[in-house]
């Protein structure tokens, strides 16, 4: 039985998964999605559902796809629900997400990019009674990425420049998750350009409270470069 489900589950509560996998592996030089990018002969995608199942009991995975996504549908139908940004080439990650937070029903609602290769220990100890932002404690994430501002382990912001990373993994629920909803309701021809980054902020201006969960013992890299998928060190059983 997975370590997650009663904490999840408890008061019938339901949580799906959204990745965002709707982009080109552009900078590591792949004419593939990320999501189809193999690593020790699995694809990028297996290893993700793989490590989510391990977390949780059936949880339901939604999957946004762009760039080929007739592959990807050949591939992983019936495993995953599939969600096609066909707007991808000209629309930011928020266009991605807005398809699956309006294709959810969920109580709550984990976001994870679609680059990103982890294993199922990066949620442990987290608690999922409350919104949290997950922080990188690996020195995984680049320097050139996102960083996090808290006070009194709650974000106050996310940034460039900033020494903590932010591992690109965001858990809502309750108040955040509503405020989610309804900006994904009202999104316009400039909203389709925001960063997921940015989206948090905005929940966090409107009110929203961000827990800053740090996870001992985990893996996580960011497929950013052929180097990262040849890494000797790539074993995250």
């Amino acid at each position: 039985m997975s370590r997650f489900i009663q904490k999840i589950k408890r008061g019938s509560l339901t949580t799906g998964v959204a990745l965002l996998s709707a982009g080109l592996g552009n900078r590591i030089r792949s004419n593939e999605p990320r999501s189809l990018i193999k690593i020790g002969g699995k694809c990028l995608l297996d290893l993700q559902i793989e490590a989510l199942s391990s977390m949780f009991s059936d949880p339901n995975i939604l999957v946004g796809i762009g760039v080929e996504s007739q592959k990807i549908i050949k591939k992983f139908t019936g495993r995953v629900r599939l969600i096609e940004n066909q707007l991808y080439k000209t629309t930011g990650p928020f266009e991605t997400l807005r398809l699956l937070v309006n294709s959810s029903t969920d109580d709550s609602l984990l976001i994870i990019h679609g680059d990103l290769y982890f294993n199922s220990n990066i949620l442990d100890s987290a608690d999922f009674s409350k919104s949290f932002i997950v922080s990188d404690t690996t020195g995984s994430i680049l320097e050139r990425e996102v960083g996090i501002t808290s006070v009194n382990n709650k974000a106050s912001i996310l940034s460039y420049g900033l020494k903590d990373k932010w591992a690109q993994i965001a858990f809502l629920t309750g108040k955040e998750l509503a405020i989610l909803r309804n900006l994904c309701c009202r999104s316009n021809d400039d909203s389709k350009h925001l960063l997921t980054f940015e989206i948090i902020n905005s929940i966090i201006n409107k009110g929203g409270s961000f827990k800053v969960h740090k996870p001992d013992k985990t893996f996580i890299v960011e497929i950013d470069c052929m180097k990262d998928i040849k890494n000797e060190n790539f074993n995250i059983k």
